[in-house]
């Protein structure tokens, strides 16, 4: 039982799915018209990745169990460093590689809010200004990152959880088996 490595294999974890996610993410940016397979293949790859990660984990704790609230924590704190590389990416993403994309998303976005009507000139240039500071700002990118990661992952991690929390075990009859033989050996 490996009870100081949480961090450690979390962290690892947290890495490669966040690596894997933006390489997805990249490549829908790269090649737009397949962006929507990009995204569910990286939803895929993430499901697969966490419960390969989660179920690696379990198996250090076969003598105790490994619970099903120490299995989403571990998911938990997974998406906190999915988070992490996640809004690394977009903000070198947003704001130097493909900065005429993003604005074109907010620049379609303010559009259809105008052709709504609902909103007066006022309210969509407010509306604007927030939306290229949620997407160019560093410390709003990472907080809305890791935020939206642990949720997303948290509710991804409750059905991931049932697979991969396992029981204690009771009796372990290998060793009872060696202590039988050590029993018999010593008479």
């Amino acid at each position: 039982m490996k009870t100081n490595s949480f961090w450690s294999d979390a962290s690892r974890c947290g890495a490669i799915v966040g690596l894997v996610s933006v390489a997805f993410s990249l490549l829908g940016l790269l090649v737009p018209s397949i962006a929507f397979v990009c995204n569910l293949l990286s939803f895929v790859a993430m499901v697969y990745l966490l419960f390969y990660f989660t179920r690696k984990r379990a198996s250090q704790f076969t003598a105790d169990g490994f619970t099903y609230s120490q299995s989403l924590g571990f998911i938990v704190g997974s998406a906190v460093f999915v988070g992490i590389v996640s809004a690394a990416f977009q903000i070198v993403a947003g704001n130097f590689l493909f900065t005429e994309q993003f604005e074109q998303t907010i620049s379609t976005t303010v559009g259809e809010m105008q052709k709504s009507g609902i909103y007066d000139a006022e309210m969509i240039k407010q509306m604007a200004s927030a939306m290229r500071t949620y997407m160019f700002s560093p410390i709003a990118v990472l907080l809305s990152q890791v935020f939206g990661n642990v949720l997303y992952l948290g509710f991804l991690g409750l059905f991931i959880s049932v697979g991969t929390k396992c029981e204690p075990v009771l009796f372990d009859i290998q060793n009872e088996e060696e202590e039988d033989d050590d029993e018999q050996s010593n008479e």
